[in-house]
């Protein structure tokens, strides 16, 4: 083959060459490239659309005798009273020995008040500390019971001596108050009895809602073979309130807050086509359980904001028993506002990173919880729609997400 032949086979070659990188799947430009023609989609769908959801409210988790506040109020739409027992000791221990108490001296009750949470209208109001007729159970006294099964005689706790008073002036975050009975006698009869029947925190006056966090019995015993008085604190060993009317009971809608603290639970499996794309496999970008707020309750609505926290569970929350539902919690807490929740605006629970894991994982099961954190900071809650709820109210599930791909880079 001459010089000219060669030359017009290297352009031949060449002119291949170009044709078959054209057709590369993997050339630069190509239509045909893993991943190109693969949409995102951003898909809402409500609860009611996916082939299986459960919700529901547990409560119970924290209750008037373990809030961490006695909540007094004399308003006309609610009416609550403080219990409260001491238990005083029957000897005391200094630094040598420990010996019994002789006698009480210079008795005085500090109650101590959250200024920020409580409401005062107008002063003086009147605190009273009032014997009661009968032994409350801390656990289970209600506006109608003294303790399970055990009915006052009096709705509210049936009262009778009073043991102390004080009058507030002006608002203030300490009340000191003096018993206006004989003090030595009062703290012995206590000490024979475990704390007696234990008293009410009575409010006589205007209009006032207050948080007591806490009351410390303060007293001088002198102890036997001794002259010289022991000076002693303590805090108040049994405690409780209880409301004119109770708080209601949950029903179908999902509570958030309240005493007895109430939580919230999700069980439901990934749906394995969402909108027209399948979900498997696919990448998610974020995902989020969308709640939708119900009407402010006519009691007990949240007055300021809560602070929630997301939880993924290990147990399932339909299955009530001890130490379950159990689960890890987010670091980062949701507010609940109560201005922007009478508007209307959603709650929006994160949870991206489970429902990636899940549609990696054969479409697993996902179980969340939603509860105030801490439980019991407030009285008042908020409701949202449940599965259950019109069909406006009901929770929704939103997923923006990138399907996978037809095939993969050989």
């Amino acid at each position: 083959m001459n010089g000219r032949g060669l030359a017009a086979l290297g352009t031949v070659v060449v002119l291949v060459m170009l044709g078959a990188c054209a057709e590369d799947p993997l050339s630069l430009g190509s239509e045909q490239v893993p991943g190109a023609g693969v949409e995102t989609r951003d898909v809402t769908v409500s609860v009611a659309e996916l082939s299986s959801w459960r919700d529901t409210t547990l409560t119970g988790f924290a209750r008037p005798s373990t809030a961490p506040f006695v909540y007094l109020s004399s308003a006309t739409d609610v009416s609550s009273r403080g219990l409260v027992r001491f238990n005083v000791p029957d000897t005391i221990r200094t630094f040598v020995d420990t010996l019994p108490a002789a006698k009480f001296e210079e008795v005085e009750f500090a109650l101590r008040f959250d200024t920020i949470r409580s409401e005062f209208t107008e002063f003086p109001v009147t605190v009273k500390l009032v014997e009661l007729g009968e032994r409350f159970e801390p656990h289970g006294a209600t506006w109608q019971e003294a303790a399970p099964g055990v009915p006052w005689r009096a709705p509210g706790g049936s009262l009778g001596v009073e043991i102390a008073s004080a009058v507030l002036e002006a608002v203030s975050d300490t009340l000191l108050m003096t018993p206006a009975v004989a003090e030595d006698s009062l703290m012995k009869a206590w000490r024979e009895t475990d704390g007696g029947n234990g008293f009410a925190i009575v409010l006589d006056g205007p209009e006032t809602k207050l948080r007591v966090t806490q009351m410390v019995l303060r007293y001088d015993p002198t102890l036997v073979g001794r002259n010289l008085p022991v000076p002693q604190s303590q805090g108040w060993d049994e405690r409780a309130f209880i409301l004119d009317p109770p708080q209601p009971p949950t029903g179908t809608a999902l509570r958030v807050g309240g005493l007895p603290a109430s939580r919230i639970y999700f069980e439901f499996v990934p749906p394995g086509i969402l909108g027209d794309a399948g979900l498997e496999g696919s990448t998610v970008s974020q995902s989020e359980v969308i709640l939708h707020p119900l009407a402010a309750p006519e009691l007990y609505a949240a007055e300021r904001r809560i602070e929630a926290r997301k939880v993924s569970l290990l147990g399932d929350p339909f299955e009530v028993g001890e130490k379950t539902p159990i689960g890890s919690g987010d670091l980062l807490t949701t507010t609940l506002d109560p201005d922007r929740l009478r508007e209307g605006e959603p709650v929006r629970l994160d949870i991206t990173l489970l429902m990636a894991r899940a549609v990696q994982d054969s479409l697993t099961r996902i179980r969340i919880g939603f509860r105030a954190d801490p439980d019991a900071q407030a009285l008042g809650y908020w409701e949202f729609g449940s599965a259950e709820s019109p069909p406006e109210f009901q929770p929704q599930l939103r997923v923006v997400f990138s399907s996978a791909p037809d095939f993969t880079v050989p």
